[in-house]
């Protein structure tokens, strides 16, 4: 794997991002395992390690419908079950039809984005936040079409607090993290991992500076300052690799599970979705479309992913925080390039 190392280094040579996590597990075994650059540009002495955690961004999705999973599996919730019925008051204008493989899927209507932080609500508490978006109209009818975004989670990590009882974060703890006694993954992470975190940016439009374990995404702060269904998990690459090698060795889900989560449940256009996955396709868009065709997978804003290629009994995780060097559309679509030519070089090296 050495191009493949090269390359890496390359990137930060180029200021593609100043950290970088890549774990690829081969036929069940590690063939790769290297973590690269520092947590934080401002003091050299601190290089990132394997053990390193990452802002994982939208990750946190595949995590969430993973752990909603387990609940259908244990029989509190069905995916044909309206979202209505769980709560209330969304309704109106067809949102009575949503159900939770809608949400699941990027199907539901719901718009790609919904301005939760910039306006203030956030200031007012979560439930002034959760109202305006339980009310913001879909703008297309469920079922019809596919936009990719981040309400629609945040509407699903609400409705598993009314199933399950608990705070999003204890959901997951006690659906997936304590099961598989997973330590190194965890929303708003406290004074005892501050020293292995990856400083993610130093700032962002209207936030000022962004302290290390506090999340990236804006909607997710506004949330329990953190704690949401589409953002707000930091990890290790080996945790998040752990995630995509449940769904091809059977060992924590049931393979129906598995098969629902990972077949074509909604389409439109180059867009392809699984429940919780972003399937394979040929569309400039997918950023690993040289896996095999029954690939699978997920990104994340702030230069993050998980792909999964069950044909080739394949998992590449890369975690990196590539948003540092945002500053328009064109930056990320550097970064978009620069990580399909890693997944070229990985598979030139197997």
């Amino acid at each position: 794997m050495d191009r493949v190392e090269k390359y890496i280094r390359s990137g930060i040579k180029k200021n593609i991002y100043t950290a970088a996590s890549l774990r690829i597990v081969h036929h069940e075994k590690t063939s790769f395992d290297k973590a690269f650059g520092l947590l934080d540009p401002a003091d050299p002495s601190r290089k990132v390690e394997a053990s390193s955690l990452f802002d994982l961004a939208s990750l946190t999705k595949v995590f969430v419908a993973t752990a909603f999973m387990r609940l259908v599996e244990d029989g509190q919730i069905s995916l044909d079950r309206p979202v209505v019925d769980v709560i209330p008051q969304f309704s109106g204008n067809y949102k009575n039809k949503v159900t939770f493989c809608h949400l699941l899927s990027h199907s539901s209507g719901l718009p790609a984005s919904v301005d939760l932080y910039q306006n203030g609500e956030w200031k007012q508490g979560k439930e002034v936040v959760l109202q305006k978006l339980i009310s913001t109209a879909l703008v297309f009818k469920p079922g019809t079409r596919v936009i990719y975004g981040c309400p629609g989670f945040i509407i699903l990590g609400y409705a598993m607090e009314r199933i399950a009882g608990s705070r999003l974060d204890k959901v997951l703890t006690q659906l997936l993290f304590r099961p598989l006694r997973w330590k190194d993954i965890l929303y708003k992470p406290g004074a005892e991992f501050m020293e292995r975190i990856v400083v993610t940016t130093y700032e962002r439009p209207n936030r000022g500076k962004i302290t290390p374990g506090t999340v990236h995404d804006g909607s997710a702060i506004a949330l329990n300052g953190g704690i949401s269904g589409n953002a707000g998990l930091f990890g290790t690459a080996d945790l998040v690799s752990a995630l995509g090698e449940l769904f091809y060795n059977g060992t924590f889900l049931q393979q129906r599970t598995i098969d629902e989560m990972t077949r074509l449940q909604a389409q439109f256009g180059g867009e392809r979705r699984g429940l919780g996955w972003k399937l394979h396709s040929n569309d400039r868009s997918n950023p690993a479309r040289v896996f095999s065709e029954s690939s699978f997978g997920h990104t994340g804003f702030t230069g993050t992913l998980l792909w999964v290629d069950p044909k080739n009994k394949l998992v590449v995780t890369f975690l990196t925080n590539s948003v540092h060097f945002y500053k328009d559309k064109t930056d990320a679509e550097k970064f978009n390039v620069f990580r399909l030519g890693l997944y070229e070089e990985i598979l030139n090296e197997l």
